[in-house]
């Protein structure tokens, strides 16, 4: 089958800052940075080595040090938006997580800026469109979520559309940051959380109703429970779907043992997502390919995935029209069925 084109309208959801920086990048700013990173974190063909989940959240981190700047910061933004809009991608929401940066001595309001400058060089240059959402890391603790959810506010952006829980679900019950979430909602920001990537269906619904969810990150152990994916639908809960994300750390075996095409038939909203793409290899129209070629997604869903995306962004009505006629736009003029 042939290869997607690029001008494909494609939109992800749901990629880490952090997780955009590639072997090549890391080395040059941990020099430009004067930052010690360990060659033991990198693979022999060329990208990142990890055992675990647990191996991997910790060179995750360990390579996020490189990270020293507001104008890091931008710089990967940039480049991601840039390199996204060059192979058909029309939005992307970050997600950022500011404690590791204000860490590494990046004031938050820096961050922010950096990120709303990013978004619109970015638009300006190529068109694309993008969102910021803030998240708290579990494993850092529901304290440090507070702080961050606050500070948020007293600094907010324009670029800031969302709140969001990463990190080990196997660390704190997600109950314990509905406080963080309260604050966020209030702001008027939408709601996700990585869940159901690792423990069981029972904790997707959880988190969802715990922290009043409107979408997930992953969520794929759901399916293991036909009740818990109908209450799902009936919420109209969206999915962020990550096929390579899910291979590569081992929450799927393969791409073929992969559910999405049960959460289509099963009427789950979903988009798909590249997580890390560094990490994993993959970008926006491979996670399409993927869907397409492993899968037998057909290109009518694949365009259902795309405006289903837009329906679960955070971003203005406003926004979400003009996205929906860049898709109907680009599909009539690439002649795409």
């Amino acid at each position: 089958m042939p290869m997607i084109e690029n001008p494909w309208p494609t939109i992800d959801l749901h990629v880490h800052l952090r997780g955009t920086i590639d072997r090549t990048t890391a080395l040059d700013m941990a020099r430009q940075n004067e930052v010690h990173v360990s060659m033991g974190n990198f693979s022999a063909a060329g990208g990142y080595a990890w055992s675990s989940f647990e191996e991997f959240l910790t060179v995750y981190d360990q390579v996020g040090r490189v990270v020293r700047s507001a104008e890091d910061i931008y710089r990967l933004a940039t480049s991601y938006l840039c390199r996204c809009a060059s192979q058909g991608t029309i939005y992307v929401e970050f997600m950022l997580s500011p404690g590791h940066s204000v860490e590494n001595g990046i004031p938050l309001k820096g961050q922010l800026e950096a990120m709303t400058s990013a978004f619109d060089e970015a638009r300006r240059s190529t068109g694309i469109e993008g969102g910021l959402i803030i998240t708290c890391v579990r494993h850092r603790g529901p304290d440090e979520a507070i702080f961050i959810a606050e500070t948020v506010l007293t600094n907010m952006a324009s670029s800031v559309v969302g709140f969001g829980l990463t990190g080990n679900e196997g660390l704190y019950d997600a109950a314990e940051f509905k406080g963080a979430f309260q604050i966020a909602e209030e702001a008027g920001l939408g709601l996700t959380a990585h869940t159901g990537e690792w423990r069981d269906a029972a904790s997707v619904l959880r988190t969802v109703e715990q922290l009043n969810l409107s979408r997930v990150g992953h969520g794929i152990r759901a399916m293991e429970n036909h009740l818990i994916v109908e209450k799902l639908v009936e919420r109209d809960i969206g999915f962020e779907v990550c096929l390579s994300s899910n291979v590569a750390l081992g929450a799927c075996s393969s791409a073929r043992e992969h559910p999405l095409r049960k959460m289509i038939e099963a009427g789950c909203k979903v988009s798909l997502a590249t997580d890390d793409p560094a990490f994993f290899g993959t970008s926006p129209i491979n996670e399409y390919e993927i869907a397409r070629d492993v899968l037998g997604i057909s290109n009518e869903q694949l365009v259902k995935i795309s405006l289903d995306a837009v329906d679960m962004a955070f971003c203005s009505p406003a926004k979400k029209i003009l996205l929906r006629e860049k898709i109907l736009n680009r599909l009539l003029l690439h002649h795409i069925e």
